[in-house]
């Protein structure tokens, strides 16, 4: 079957015109936008696991449960520098193929462009249509269509009906307040399209009567918050029309206007993502946000992926807070990797309670291993030579981060007090081995010794050992006592 995408706005004839052209042509260069759009990725968010979702779907349709996010956490930071639409890169939810897009029963789980595997049902509160958008339905330039999708079996619609896909583009206003279908505003675009499927229509799933009535959705305008619960998935082009970036929730299962009387809260966090050096700690500002005139004590708790629990360790500053109505209060998420903690990508959880009221806020965590790098020590680090003698100290060495290499070991010596500073001979300085070649995170040794000649005045030395492996150098301090037995 061929669809052709045709995107409209409330503009004038003209300008109609021109941008059902620029989408006609826009669908036909639509796997060279995707090429292009993928060199703008600076990372991928590979690794990050999202824990399953524990809300109840408003769809009777729909046996998954839905995760809580929002527009942002659903497409990612990934962002095109030249549209700042969304890429596909960046998304860290489970997405549909083309063909669950449209399937009456969707998966809850499906990998993403990473390959990692995470929940595909999300819910997102207080949205708007971007912009002075629309909803598309129907003559409105709506995909229309009297028969199911193959993955539906192909039949029929019922009576022979034609049903149209309805979808808008809409974004979160308190992360963006330009327009979405514009390229005028240079900020990253917090913005998703929303389609009802016809096939779903067509089986009774949406439409009049149900949580996703297309009807009254087409009725929505840009000063309207609504709540919505659907299945992610990546659906090009990137067009005006999905707000320069593939993002969509299609299906979209369930809608409804915002309820400012119902009781809830939100979590939100920043910085909303984490990167951290193995061994070092970070924080992030978690607020907790009243909806609906809730008030009353949230529990917060934090915790990371199970890979990483035994080697990361996770705090919240203060682990209960007190809501007023319409209200926020803040906590201190710190997060301490150590030198074991396995690179990579991880999800953080912050979870808020209040009763039977749950909220959970999903963080991207990364951690990185620092640049390659060794320690040194020596032992003794004081030590007693009489003239005429000779003492030693090992010297060790400790590979970090996957070092390997040869790290050559050299010395000075000055006098440390009145006596030694008169000395005709300072105490001379040899190594054994004097370059020490490491394994990545092993470790080496050496022999330093000191030794004393009968010219040398006895007094307090200091001895500067230096280890040196390209540019990075290290030094440790042995004090050396000349005496005279």
């Amino acid at each position: 079957m061929l669809e052709i995408k045709v995107v409209t706005t409330l503009q004038t004839t003209s300008q109609i015109h021109r941008r059902r052209t620029r989408a006609l042509l826009l669908t036909l260069l639509s796997a060279a936008l995707a090429v292009s759009a993928g060199l703008f990725a600076a990372h991928s968010a590979s690794g990050t696991t999202i824990a399953p979702g524990n809300l109840p779907s408003w769809n009777p349709n729909v046996s998954c449960q839905a995760t809580f996010a929002t527009v942002h956490q659903v497409i990612g930071n990934h962002f095109n520098s030249s549209t700042q639409g969304a890429l596909e890169s960046g998304g860290p939810f489970g997405v549909l193929n083309g063909t669950d897009e449209s399937s009456l029963h969707p998966p809850c789980t499906a990998p993403n462009v990473n390959g990692t595997v995470n929940p595909t049902f999300v819910e997102i509160h207080g949205i708007s249509l971007t912009g002075s958008s629309r909803v598309d339905d129907g003559a409105l330039g709506g995909k229309c269509g009297t028969k199911y999708t193959p993955t539906n079996g192909g039949g029929p619609y019922p009576g022979g009906q034609t049903f149209c896909n309805a979808y808008g583009v809409f974004q979160d206003t308190s992360a963006y307040t330009g327009n979405c279908e514009t390229l005028q505003d240079p900020n990253p675009k917090i913005c998703i399209r929303l389609e009802i499927d016809r096939d779903w229509m067509a089986a009774g799933y949406c439409g009049a009567g149900t949580v996703c009535n297309n009807s009254t959705f087409d009725a929505l305008n840009p000063t309207q918050k609504i709540d919505v619960q659907g299945f992610v998935t990546w659906h090009p082009p990137s067009s005006p029309g999905h707000g320069y970036s593939s993002w969509e929730l299609h299906p979209l299962t369930g809608w409804r206007i915002t309820n400012s009387s119902t009781p809830d809260l939100s979590i939100t966090a920043n910085p909303s993502s984490l990167s951290i050096q193995q061994g070092s700690s970070s924080a992030s500002l978690v607020t907790i946000h009243s909806l609906g005139s809730f008030s009353g004590t949230v529990t917060l708790a934090a915790g990371t992926s199970p890979a990483i629990a035994n080697t990361t360790t996770t705090s919240l500053n203060p682990t209960s807070v007190a809501l007023a109505s319409g209200g926020s209060a803040t906590s201190t998420l710190t997060v301490q990797t150590s030198h074991s903690t396995p690179a990579g990508s991880y999800n953080l959880n912050v979870k808020a309670t209040s009763g039977s009221l749950v909220r959970i806020l999903t963080m991207s965590l990364v951690v990185t291993a620092p640049p390659p790098d060794f320690t040194m020590s020596a032992s003794p680090t004081r030590m007693t030579v009489p003239i005429g003698s000779t003492g030693m100290a090992t010297i060790a060495l400790n590979s970090l981060y996957n070092f390997a290499g040869t790290v050559n070991l050299s010395a000075s010596v000055a006098p440390s007090d009145t006596t030694s500073s008169l000395s005709p001979v300072d105490p001379s300085l040899s190594f054994s081995p004097a370059n020490v070649i490491l394994t990545a995170n092993g470790t080496g040794s050496s022999i330093m010794s000191v030794s004393a000649s009968l010219l040398t005045t006895p007094g307090t030395y200091t001895i500067t050992a230096t280890a040196t492996s390209g540019s990075i150098s290290h030094s440790a301090i042995v004090i050396v006592t000349v005496s005279l037995v």
